[in-house]
């Protein structure tokens, strides 16, 4: 069994003075398996952004599909993203309507072969989809703007303007009212009155309204209002069971939740029955040790924002639910785009592994819905760090394991209990399984080794991800005293014989 306080000591190389401790006075974790906190409601998910590396002629695309498939998850979010517009945008030429041609551009080549890719690796679980990008000519432009032909080219430049050519955001509407169609109802008729037949019937569970549209054409609560009460009204039109999620903030903006939750702000009958916002911790260039120090306390502070928001929601609309859909970090020199001569190194995977860790039991405990981390497969030019997989191989980094790892052991129901511990060099949260079984999540901090003394503790196992392990199977060993070693940064699972 285990024992009600686990002492913890650290020894190993010194690190910065905010995680110092005088190694004689043992860190202790409290652990009350008496006191439930909250069963959890939370689901460990991720994101998938639709990029070239996951095209049908791409060598990497059998073992990014394979990766996302060892994570599938209810919620698991798709997101089609601006910087490849032939990849997002079906219809990526306005209509040509006039006297003697009505001409349109509606092509669902990659966006059918992205999606169905990925609904095929994602089976029976619900998904969260997003086709983000709006068509730029759907907004005023100052001058006219070309796209690349080439789908791999990476284009910044796409999702300009910020007020929309058609002010009562009905060509807008008609535009996802058409896409969703596609989809769900086999096809659809065009605005020149053609019909277009795709032969898919799927099922839409949800669909998210744009993607940090605060930033993205830098919309204002009032417009993003206005568009959301039209598309989610398109929608329905063609697939009534479908819910939606909005806002998708890339801040935690509390005005702009209050504003999207207050009916007053909505058509009658406009449905409320999701929230979303994101988290990536950007740490400065510095040693290892200090940007995983830095990026836990960016957590800390994004923890902060949640529970401002959570006051917010449960106020306004306590029915509506909450995804965290994209959680990440950043490697200073590998954000965007990898620095010459360097290497990402192998512990960032397994801190960032981590930091997912942290959040995950910080928001399950808040009672957060869905927890996305992002983004499964990112590469030099589009977020490499971010990436969930080898961008040379699509095989799997520590931080898709991580995930793998919460998902198969911690589930909805399970009971998360009064854990207490000196947050600075391990975090901790003890849970009960629906079948009893008593587990500790243990995330290590620090860059160095932590033991863990439980006087109680005689028998069990500890399934480890961390630097050895890397992107490989989690290593699973058998603890046979009272001692526990914590290799650095290391995510672990103790569960009780």
């Amino acid at each position: 069994m285990f024992a009600q306080i686990i002492r913890v000591a650290a020894f190993a190389a010194p690190c910065l003075a905010l995680y110092r401790r005088n190694a004689s006075s043992p860190l202790t974790v409290d652990i009350d398996w008496n006191e439930v906190l909250i069963e959890s409601k939370t689901t460990a998910t991720l994101q998938s952004v639709a990029n070239p590396p996951m095209l049908a002629n791409s060598s990497t695309r059998a073992n990014i599909l394979d990766s996302l498939s060892l994570v599938a998850a209810d919620y698991v979010r798709y997101v089609p993203w601006f910087p490849y517009p032939r990849l997002a945008v079906p219809e990526v030429e306005a209509p040509i309507i006039n006297e003697t041609h009505c001409i349109t551009s509606w092509d669902f080549t990659y966006a059918d072969q992205l999606l169905l890719d990925f609904l095929s690796s994602t089976p029976n679980v619900s998904h969260i989809i997003n086709f983000s990008t709006t068509p730029d000519w759907m907004w005023v432009l100052d001058s006219p703007y070309s796209y690349p032909e080439d789908v791999n080219t990476i284009d910044w430049n796409y999702n300009n303007g910020t007020q929309l050519r058609d002010p009562t955001v009905k060509e807008l509407s008609d535009y996802y009212r058409r896409l969703v169609s596609w989809y769900v109802n086999g096809g659809f008729t065009d605005e020149c009155g053609a019909h277009h037949e795709s032969g898919h019937h799927l099922d839409i569970e949800y669909w998210e309204i744009l993607n940090e549209s605060e930033a993205e054409h830098e919309i204002d609560i009032g417009l993003y209002n206005q568009i959301y009460d039209a598309v989610t009204a398109a929608i329905h039109e063609v697939s009534p069971k479908t819910q939606f999620i909005g806002l998708a903030m890339s801040t935690r903006n509390a005005t702009r939740v209050q504003d999207f939750l207050d009916p007053a702000n909505h058509k009658a009958d406009t449905p409320l029955d999701w929230i979303s916002y994101h988290f990536y911790s950007t740490p400065s260039n510095a040693s290892t040790q200090s940007e995983a120090a830095q990026s836990f306390q960016m957590a800390d502070s994004f923890l902060g924002e949640v529970e401002q928001i959570e006051k917010i929601r449960k106020q306004m609309s306590p029915s509506c639910r909450t995804t965290v859909d994209e959680l990440g970090t950043m490697d200073p020199l590998g954000s965007t785009t990898i620095y010459p001569d360097y290497t990402i190194p192998d512990e960032y995977w397994v801190w960032s592994g981590g930091i997912y860790a942290y959040i995950f039991s910080k928001l399950a405990v808040l009672g957060i819905d869905a927890v996305g981390e992002s983004q499964l497969s990112g590469y030099p030019g589009q977020y490499p760090s971010v990436s969930m997989v080898d961008y040379h191989t699509g095989l799997p980094t520590a931080r898709l394991r991580v995930l793998q790892l919460i998902q198969q052991s911690l589930r909805l129901g399970d009971r998360l209990v009064q854990t207490s511990s000196d947050e600075t060099q391990v975090h901790a949260q003890a849970f009960e399984t629906t079948g009893g079984e008593k587990r500790i999540l243990l995330v290590n901090k620090l860059d160095q080794v932590i033991s863990v003394q439980a006087s109680s503790f005689q028998g069990g196992t500890m399934e480890v991800v961390d630097v050895s392990s890397g992107g490989k199977p989690w290593r699973t060993e058998t603890i046979t005293g009272d001692t526990i070693q914590l290799s650095p940064y290391a995510v672990a699972i103790l569960s009780e014989s």
